[in-house]
């Protein structure tokens, strides 16, 4: 099955899936790679095909895991996807992925 085909198919069983939605989600199955989006609907389709998909604050915090952020970079980067791009984070996840960052030390 091609890509173009799983893009289709996305428009036709989750038709309110936006066309990068569709994009992201028909690369991520076909490539087999990761799915990164906090879009329930997205999530919710990718459990469905069984993508591995993982949310903006987790790939954040795998970042500093893997060594290649630090806490404070991507603390900035959190704060960036807030403040210029509008994303909305509630300010108990954002409370408790901070501190979960804690264990990391501050560099």
């Amino acid at each position: 099955m091609g890509q173009s085909t799983s893009f289709l198919e996305f428009a036709v069983r989750v038709p309110l899936l936006s066309i990068a939605d569709r994009s992201t989600i028909a690369i991520a199955r076909h490539e087999l790679l990761i799915c990164a989006s906090d879009d329930g609907l997205v999530v919710e389709t990718c459990q469905a095909y069984g993508i591995t998909y993982t949310r903006t604050l987790r790939l954040l915090s795998e970042m500093v895991e893997t060594a290649h952020k630090t806490v404070i970079e991507v603390k900035a980067m959190a704060d960036m996807l807030i403040q210029e791009r509008g994303k909305h984070i509630s300010p108990k996840v954002l409370t408790n992925w901070t501190t979960s960052l804690q264990k990391y030390g501050t560099s």
